[in-house]
């Protein structure tokens, strides 16, 4: 158990690491490489189970494609993902309510 606890929290490391780059990346014009790391960041999270970050970058991307480059509010999202990210609930209930809190804010 200790070992799969160890393992988790270097998955966490690691997307926390990601994040940072979104964050940097999400103030650039070239959406490319923030979209790459978007879904390198949605298998990562899937790779391990971690369904509310899944959910939130999976809500992210359909927001991408919704709106227009200019406006759209990936802050609220990123910000979010960092909550997710660290969240140890990992079921669907705990996605939708990160979700909701973002939508929340976007109202």
């Amino acid at each position: 158990m200790r070992a799969d606890g160890e393992a988790m929290m270097l998955v966490r490391a690691q997307l926390c690491e990601r994040l940072d780059r979104l964050r940097a990346l999400s103030t650039l014009r070239n959406g490319r490489d923030f979209d790459a790391g978007v879904v390198g960041v949605r298998q990562l999270a899937a790779a391990y189970g971690l369904r509310p970050v899944v959910q939130l970058v999976e809500a992210l991307e359909r927001a991408g494609r919704q709106k227009d480059e200019i406006g759209f509010p990936r802050a609220l999202y990123l910000d979010r993902l960092q909550d997710a990210i660290g969240c140890s609930r990992l079921d669907e209930a705990a996605g939708e309510a990160m979700i909701a809190s973002v939508s929340v804010r976007l109202g």
